[in-house]
């Protein structure tokens, strides 16, 4: 009789740890989905997890040029004609709290938010 109760336990414990790992994983998940703003504007989003090959954005700036290579679930600056370059040696874009910042040719690539445009504490849309 004990070992009939052993296994029932053992079995509930089992189903209720794979529900929480499943649940847990599907809130994590991180979007993939990126804006890239110029002068505050968005001009394109796209969905990292279905970009398949490269791609080249180019955006013009009061310093020059500004080239976004997307490729393969990746986004990062390949070229910028702007006097630092902090943007192009940032780097791959793979947080949402460091986006990838031209501040001379005013450009930003950035994780959107899954708030699907609502202000997290009043409910606005932005």
């Amino acid at each position: 009789m004990t070992n009939r109760i052993w296994i029932v336990v053992f079995s509930f414990v089992a189903v209720l740890c794979l529900a929480l790992w499943l649940f847990i994983s599907s809130v994590s998940s991180q979007s993939m989905i990126v804006g890239i703003y110029k002068d505050g504007s968005l001009v394109e989003k796209i969905d990292l997890n279905v970009v398949t090959g490269e791609r080249e954005i180019t955006l013009s700036g009061e310093y020059g040029d500004n080239v976004i290579l997307v490729s393969n679930g990746h986004i990062k600056m390949k070229s910028a004609d702007c006097p630092d370059k902090l943007c192009v040696n940032h780097g791959e874009l793979k947080s949402s709290s460091s986006p990838i910042v031209c501040l001379p040719n005013k450009v930003v690539i950035k994780f959107e938010g899954s708030t699907d445009g609502a202000d997290a504490k009043t409910g606005a849309v932005r």
